[in-house]
């Protein structure tokens, strides 16, 4: 058990080791794409604005789009401001993935589920002026950095943002995913977090 745990933390370890030149990587890229404007540099200090542009659903090829009502959900991708996205850095420490907040370019308000203890159901995405309580942890789900989730509170639910329609319909669309509630769950890390497609997401087209 012990050897598996350490063979595990050490793969954990080699691929965030990665996540400093792929976050460069893809800043340059979407720079000289004219998918969105980004820094010069990939930024890793909190604070520091990491990528702006869209990001879109893999399974759906739709855009995460919000309005002026807090509300948030995937329509076709047009480019407008509203489907335009900040991740904004809160923490990376070397070797880690970072923890980040996405903030929409339109109405300057924070992604952040719609609940108040957020239990064992799928609650709804919105948007809010206030920074969230938690934030999410940002990470490629395959290995070549082309897809990345992000997962709500990271270290302690495990749940990943979905464009999927919830199973419990009490969510709206899109909404963070379930929790393994077990109470002794398996060591889990990125990105082993979640398991759907419809939890991958393109930054740009």
């Amino acid at each position: 058990m012990l050897n598996r745990l350490r063979t595990r933390l050490g793969r954990h370890r080699r691929a965030a080791a990665r996540l400093a030149s792929a976050l460069t990587a893809l800043a340059a890229f979407t720079a000289t794409a004219g998918v969105a404007a980004t820094p010069a540099q990939a930024g890793d200090r909190p604070g520091d604005v990491w990528y702006t542009g869209i990001i879109r659903s893999w399974a759906q090829g739709r855009c995460l789009d919000a309005n002026d009502k807090n509300e948030v959900y995937t329509i076709p991708c047009n480019g407008g401001q509203y489907q335009q996205w900040r991740i904004i850095i809160v923490t990376h420490a070397e070797n880690e993935w970072a923890t980040v907040r996405l903030q929409n370019v339109q109405t300057q308000r924070y992604l952040d589920p719609v609940c108040d203890t957020c239990g064992s159901w799928q609650p709804a995405v919105g948007t809010h002026t206030w920074l969230p309580a938690k934030d999410w942890l940002l990470f490629p789900s395959n290995g070549d950095w082309s897809a990345w989730r992000f997962a709500w509170n990271p270290g302690i639910t495990q749940r990943c943002l979905d464009a999927d329609t919830p199973t419990d319909t009490t969510g709206g669309h899109p909404y963070i995913s379930f929790t393994d509630w077990r109470p002794d769950p398996p060591a889990t890390l990125p990105p082993n977090f979640c398991s759907s497609n419809f939890q991958d997401w393109k930054l740009g087209f």
